[in-house]
């Protein structure tokens, strides 16, 4: 009986280790840091961003003429399925030129989703954390003020904290020409 509840709890031990080592938690984080968090201004600076990531883009390439002129109003798409990685990307422009709004979102599978906030507070430099209520109380709605002080740039997360635990973490900001 005693051997039993010893290899019980090795397994359960076993199974949270193979649970934590299974958090895309950090690699989207990361991602995320080195793609929308770089604010990018126009969707030409997503594009060579995430193709020299390994993003696969979702149609053609954007050329200079569906930059020009006084408004945007583009979506740029991308999946990045290398190194076991399943992660989708959405970039969305919209407004005048020298300055749309753009929403920025990476998802995956696979994020722990009370490890998250911390991660993106240490990593993302995001303060002033407010929770929404979720409908159904599995899920995790956060949103995050990021940037210098009087900004209007937020950073929000969607995380289900069942299987296979999809998660979103997107970002609103105001582009600028560089």
């Amino acid at each position: 009986m005693v051997r039993f509840a010893i290899a019980g709890l090795a397994m359960l031990a076993l199974a949270g280790a193979v649970a934590a080592e299974e958090d895309q938690g950090p690699a989207l984080v990361d991602l995320f840091a080195r793609t929308c968090a770089l604010r990018p201004a126009l969707p030409s600076e997503i594009e060579r961003t995430a193709t020299g990531l390994g993003f696969v883009k979702d149609g053609g390439p954007i050329s200079a003429d569906m930059e020009a002129g006084p408004q945007i109003d583009i979506l740029y798409m991308a999946r990045l399925t290398k190194r076991g990685e399943n992660v989708g990307m959405t970039a969305y422009f919209s407004g005048p030129v020298d300055g749309p709004t753009v929403i920025c979102s990476l998802t995956t599978i696979g994020v722990s989703a009370e490890a998250l906030p911390g991660l993106i507070e240490r990593t993302l430099n995001a303060h002033d954390q407010t929770e929404k209520a979720a409908n159904d109380g599995n899920r995790l709605v956060a949103n995050w003020r990021v940037g210098a002080a009087g900004s209007d740039d937020t950073l929000e997360i969607s995380a289900w904290r069942t299987p296979p635990r999809r998660t979103s973490i997107s970002i609103t900001y105001r582009g600028r020409k560089r």
